[in-house]
């Protein structure tokens, strides 16, 4: 999956992590301004459920990668806010494992290797 050429000039690749990472606008959260992150998710993807937030498993606000995020309830979302909750997540939105696939970012956040940087799973 590459970033849409709509908005791959405002997309900024991290080559450790794999994040798109926002280069336009922030709102004053950090987030990328226009719900930027749902936008791209909901173009690649599909729809986001009613009632459904996306959880940045990376934790990181800028970044607008799909596979860094998941629909959740608030109360999950809430719930995975504390570091240590989330460090004992078991697998990735597409159900790898993330103590053999996991890498921790700066932020604190989970992401999946394999599926950050497909090209590169053996």
């Amino acid at each position: 999956m590459t970033p849409p050429a709509a908005y791959a000039h405002r997309i900024e690749v991290d080559p450790v992590f794999g994040c798109w990472l926002w280069t336009g606008k922030l709102d004053r959260d950090g987030y990328a301004a226009g719900h930027m992150h749902r936008r791209i998710f909901e173009l690649l993807v599909g729809p986001i459920g009613a009632g459904l937030l996306l959880d940045h498993m990376c934790r990181r606000r800028r970044c607008v990668r799909p596979v860094h995020l998941e629909p959740v309830t608030n109360a999950v979302n809430q719930f995975r806010s504390n570091p240590r909750r989330r460090m004992t997540l078991p697998k990735c939105p597409a159900g790898h494992d993330l103590r053999l696939q996991g890498m921790v970012t700066p932020e604190g956040g989970r992401v999946c290797r394999r599926c950050s940087w497909p090209e590169r799973s053996t």
